[in-house]
C-alpha cells in the first residue's frame, strides 16, 4: 500500500515575521505595531507575540539582524586581531555612511522620547549588544596576552567610540563627511591602530625577567 505523501513543510513563520517587522520599521520607526507586523508576515497577531513576547522583545531580534553583518567580523576567535577590527571597523563605518542609516536615525532620535522602551530595546539590541560583542573578543585577547589587561567592557566602548569619531553627527547634522570607501577604510585603520596601542600589552620589567 502506497504511503500517503508527506505534508507540504510550511514557510518559516518565524523568519516572515523578523522581515515583515525590519520592513516596516524601516518606513515607520517605532510607531509600528504589532498587528501591521501581523498582516505583513500573514499571520496572527497572538502569533508575533508567541514568538516574540513583546514589541520590545521584536525591535532587540530586528536591530540584532542589522548589526549582525557588522559584528558577524569578531567570530573567528583564532584569527589576527587587528585583522578582525580592521573588518570590524570597515563595516561599522561603510553601515554609518548609508543614506539609510542616517534617514533611520534622524527618526528614531526625534521619536526616542514619545517611545521610550522601543528606544531601550533598540539600544539594547544594536549597540549594547555589539559592545558585549566586542568585550568578550577583548577579555579573551587580553588573557592570551594580546591586549593590556583592563576592563573589556570599557575597551569595547571606547573602541566604538574611536571608529565612529564625530561622524554621527556629520551625518545628522548634514555636513561634509566620510563619503569614500578609502577614506573610510584610513580612519579604520587609524582607529584600530591608535586602540591598539593603548593597549599594547605591558612589557616584563628587566628584574621579573631575571627571576622568572
Amino acid at each position: 500500500m502506497t504511503s500517503p505523501p508527506a505534508p507540504a513543510v510550511a514557510p518559516d513563520r518565524h523568519q516572515r515575521m523578523r522581515d515583515a517587522a525590519r520592513t516596516l520599521w524601516l518606513e515607520h520607526g517605532y510607531a509600528i505595531s504589532m498587528d501591521a507586523v501581523a498582516k505583513l508576515a500573514g499571520c496572527s497577531k497572538q502569533t508575533v507575540y508567541a514568538h516574540f513576547g513583546s514589541k520590545e522583545g521584536l525591535f532587540r531580534l530586528v536591530v540584532g539582524d542589522l548589526v549582525e553583518s557588522i559584528a558577524a567580523n569578531l567570530d573567528d576567535g583564532d584569527g589576527d586581531l587587528r585583522a578582525r577590527l580592521l573588518a570590524f571597523a570597515r563595516s561599522h563605518a561603510d553601515t554609518l555612511s548609508e543614506t539609510e542609516t542616517t534617514a533611520r536615525r534622524r527618526m528614531l532620535i526625534a521619536e526616542a522620547q514619545r517611545f521610550p522602551r522601543e528606544a531601550a530595546a533598540l539600544l539594547q539590541g544594536g549597540a549594547e549588544a555589539i559592545c558585549a560583542r566586542l568585550a568578550r573578543v577583548f577579555a579573551t585577547a587580553m588573557a592570551r596576552g594580546e591586549m593590556r589587561r583592563d576592563d573589556p567592557a570599557a575597551a569595547a566602548e571606547l573602541f566604538m567610540g574611536l571608529c565612529s569619531g564625530i561622524e554621527l553627527d556629520r551625518h545628522l547634522l548634514g555636513q561634509p563627511r566620510r563619503r569614500t570607501p578609502q577614506a573610510r577604510r584610513a580612519w579604520a585603520v587609524r582607529a584600530v591602530d591608535a586602540f591598539l596601542r593603548a593597549y599594547t600589552p605591558e612589557s616584563p620589567s628587566p628584574l621579573s625577567r631575571t627571576f622568572s
